[in-house]
Order: structure tokens, then C-alpha cells, then sequence
């Protein structure tokens, strides 16, 4: 890959929100009102790709245009995965800065002044992700202090709540055989080592959904777990670790002696749902990329 030599940046002439959706009539709702709060003053417009839904999310997205600025509801159902609805939104984008926020999460009202206030500092900005306020977590989650690291090696940069100047965007893409998991992660570590520069905004604020029901969450953290593997193979020889062996059989032990969390407070049951998912997921991912991530 040619690495895209930065500069000091202006701010943003157009900016572009690119939204990725599949099914989402149900929380897509939320989001549109929140994007419509903006305090963002300058030019932007708004791209729904959708990634094949079948519930009328496109139709729903289409009927806030009186309330929205520019929106544009774009076909990704070619190909599953949210990456390639990612790519697709930058391909439609006509701004030179492309903020990325989920279609099921809520934006705070100054979220785009936040990312945009950053862009002439970085080719990449990532904002902060709260957990509590669309969620009954049972615990105080602080918002982090910087972007977290992510397997032990590099921070990541959340895909659900960034912003890329369009240029490093098509220089990099995002990678699309990562469908789900991972695929946040992918993109931030290719870009941090290629060099490109990255920046944490911490007033850039998303709230983010736990999929309701036990169902739900299992494949939400499953489809992590699963992802893993491919990930160390992309980055194993630029120095990812292999997960420590301890770790997985620790973590399987506490499943079985846990099991009876299945019936405790919703807290606990959605804890063991997610450290069982995320190790089965992780036993699957391991065979899919041939390689021992467990």
C-alpha cells in the first residue's frame, strides 16, 4: 500500500455522515433525531447505506429528509458486512471528512463539532463510546481517558464513532472480509502503522446500544470472538500476540463454575453471556483463519 503523506489540515469545506444500517427500523429512529440536534454549524449531509434490509429501514431513513440536511439513502446489499457499507458511504461521500457513527447507537448533540474540531490534527479521529445511558450496565463505567488498546497491542479506533478525511479513507479502505468484529480494529491498526496520524476526541460522545435480549448478545459477541482469529493473522508478524493459553482455560473454567449466572440479576447472566460467546466465537474464528487465537 502507498502511504497518503499528510499535512497540516483546514477544516472540513463538506462533511459527510456516512451511516451503515442493516434492519434497524426499530433504533434507527433515536439516531436521526439525535443527528438532527446537531450544533454543528457548517455544511454536511447525511448517507444511509443500507446493507440489505428487509424491514423498511431504507423507506424510514428517506422520510427524514425534511428534517435532516442532504440525506441520501444509498444501496450496500451486493455484499454483506458492515465494512462494505463503510467503503460504499465513502465512495457516495462528497465532503473531504467522513464521520462514521451506527445506526442502532445514539450521537451526542455536539458530536460532529467535537470530531470536526480535531480533523486539522489528524488524518483519523476517534471519539468516546458510553456505555451507560441507553443501557441498565449495574456498574459506573467512566468514559476512557484515551483510545483503548486493544488485544494487548494498539489502541483502536471505534468504527461506530470516528472521523477520516475522505482522502486517507480511499487510500486505506476499510478491509471487508472483516464483516462484524474486529473490523473497527483492523482499520486503526493498519492506519496507525502506515503512519497516518490518529487523534482522540473525547467530547465526541456516542452512546452505544447492548442488543436487547440474551439472543441477541450471544451473536454480538460471538461474531467478536469469531473475528479474532483473522485479526492475529493480519497482524500477528507486526507484533500482535498470540492469547495467552492461560487466559482461555482460566476463562472456560469460570464459564462451567459460573454456569448458574444463566439464572441470576440481568447483570450477571450478560456477563457469562459475553465471556461464553466471545471464547466459542473465538474456538470457531480459530479454525476459520487456520490459525490457534483462543
Amino acid at each position: 500500500m502507498t502511504v497518503l503523506v499528510t499535512h497540516p489540515r483546514s477544516t472540513p469545506e463538506l462533511v459527510s455522515v456516512v451511516v451503515p444500517v442493516l434492519n434497524e427500523v426499530s433504533d434507527l429512529p433515536a439516531q436521526l433525531a439525535a443527528l438532527a440536534v446537531q450544533t454543528y454549524a457548517g455544511p454536511w449531509e447525511l448517507i444511509v447505506c443500507d446493507n440489505g434490509s428487509v424491514d423498511g429501514t431504507p423507506e424510514l431513513a428517506a422520510s427524514w429528509a425534511d428534517r435532516l440536511p442532504e440525506v441520501r439513502v444509498v444501496d450496500a446489499s451486493d455484499r454483506k458486512g458492515i465494512n462494505h457499507a463503510r467503503n460504499v458511504g465513502v465512495e457516495h461521500a462528497r465532503g473531504d471528512f467522513v464521520a462514521f457513527c451506527d445506526g442502532d447507537d445514539v450521537v451526542r448533540p455536539d458530536w460532529l463539532d467535537a470530531l470536526v474540531a480535531a480533523a486539522p490534527h489528524a488524518d483519523i479521529v476517534g471519539g468516546a463510546l458510553d456505555m451507560e445511558h441507553l443501557n441498565d450496565t449495574g456498574a459506573t463505567q467512566p468514559l476512557p481517558a484515551a483510545l483503548p488498546v486493544k488485544h494487548r497491542f494498539l489502541p483502536g479506533v471505534p468504527g461506530g464513532n470516528c472521523g477520516v478525511w475522505r482522502a486517507v479513507a480511499i487510500e486505506l479502505g476499510w478491509d471487508e472480509r472483516f464483516t462484524f468484529g474486529s473490523s473497527d480494529i483492523e482499520f486503526g491498526w493498519r492506519a496507525r502503522l502506515a503512519g497516518y496520524r490518529i487523534d482522540y476526541a473525547p467530547q465526541a460522545i456516542v452512546s452505544v446500544r447492548v442488543p436487547a435480549g440474551l439472543r441477541a448478545l450471544a451473536r454480538q459477541w460471538y461474531r467478536y470472538g469469531a473475528s479474532d482469529g483473522l485479526l492475529f493473522r493480519a497482524f500477528r508478524r507486526s507484533g500482535m500476540q498470540r492469547s495467552h493459553v492461560g487466559d482461555a482455560t482460566r476463562a472456560w473454567a469460570w464459564i462451567m463454575v459460573h454456569v448458574g449466572d444463566l439464572w441470576g440479576p440481568d447483570p450477571t447472566k450478560q456477563r457469562w453471556v459475553r465471556v461464553a460467546s466471545l471464547r466459542a466465537g473465538r474456538l470457531v474464528g480459530s479454525v476459520q483463519a487456520r490459525i490457534l487465537f483462543l
